[in-house]
């Protein structure tokens, strides 16, 4: 049965809750069941381009998903280590390897994440020395109903994790391990806005303070990927020092009807950035991933 736009929208079950790595519950926002009633808006027939150079956006082949990629690779040897990254059955070569698992293999049915970085043994462990390359791929995003209507109205929150590769002034690579803090995805905006920071704590993983803001940035409705231009900045755990560069942010959004509607929250999200280039103190890339609040309660 279809419901008249005023009609009363039907409570489905709450899906089976899963946690990211490091997300605190939180219980700050309840989200309405269903969107209010109001004029249907008709899709446009393609969104809003979202240009990110530097950063490629594709849609993979294998299984559909929508891939945000930086590639460091710059010699015929790094293109042969990514080959090997690339088999049916990948052998790790020595001296290099994906830094973040397959997003700890439990969101495997929504998102990809992958980082090849050549790491280095240290008497603590290992020390990454460069990143050839970050993938963050996501799931299908389906904002259009059958009658050629957007589904989605006002605003989402997410929150998640978010790992940072941070030179300053040409030094050795420092990894931050932190949180994306805040995703507000506004659909009638058409915008993004974004938070994401890393502390200085080394016992804990994290070598490098950092934190980035991307306020409002375009978000195309129909496809689900936003982008645009962000700030990342860093302060030294020595000095105080706060450097800060500019740079691009490419992402993209996975969702299906229930949770575009707010019948549940079942929404992902990932994505890379990287700021700084050539006479900037300090250059960075990254990579987050991240869910909508209650997602993971």
């Amino acid at each position: 049965m279809k419901a008249s736009p005023d009609m009363t929208c039907l409570r489905l079950p709450s899906p089976t809750r899963r946690r990211l790595p490091g997300l605190v519950p939180v219980a700050l926002v309840t989200l309405a069941a269903c969107s209010g009633s109001g004029p249907a808006t008709v899709a446009p027939p393609v969104g809003q381009e979202i240009e990110t150079p530097g950063i490629e956006g594709y849609t993979t082949q294998h299984n559909g998903f929508t891939r945000a990629r930086i590639d460091n690779a710059t010699t015929p040897g790094d293109r042969a280590i990514l080959a090997q990254f690339e088999d049916a059955n990948p052998d790790s070569p020595a001296g290099y390897r994906n830094l973040i698992a397959q997003t700890e293999q439990r969101y495997l049915d929504n998102m990809e994440i992958e980082v090849i970085a050549q790491v280095a043994a240290t008497v603590n462990g290992e020390r990454v020395v460069r990143v050839l390359r970050l993938t963050a791929d996501q799931g299908p995003f389906e904002n259009v109903d059958s009658r050629g209507n957007l589904i989605a109205k006002g605003e989402f929150f997410f929150r998640g994790a978010a790992e940072v590769y941070a030179r300053v002034d040409g030094g050795a690579l420092q990894r931050g391990v932190g949180e994306l803090q805040n995703m507000v995805v506004d659909f009638d905006k058409q915008s993004v806005s974004i938070n994401l920071r890393t502390p200085f704590d080394p016992t804990g993983g994290s070598d490098i303070e950092t934190e980035l803001t991307a306020a409002s940035i375009p978000l195309n409705v129909v496809t689900g990927t936003f982008g645009g231009p962000v700030t990342v900045s860093t302060r030294s755990g020595d000095t105080g020092e706060i450097l800060t560069s500019d740079g691009l942010l490419r992402g993209n959004l996975n969702g299906d009807a229930a949770g575009l509607s707010r019948l549940v929250e079942n929404m992902t999200t990932s994505g890379l950035f990287t700021v700084g280039g050539i006479g900037d103190r300090f250059t960075a890339d990254g990579v987050f991933w991240g869910s909508q609040l209650n997602y993971a309660d």
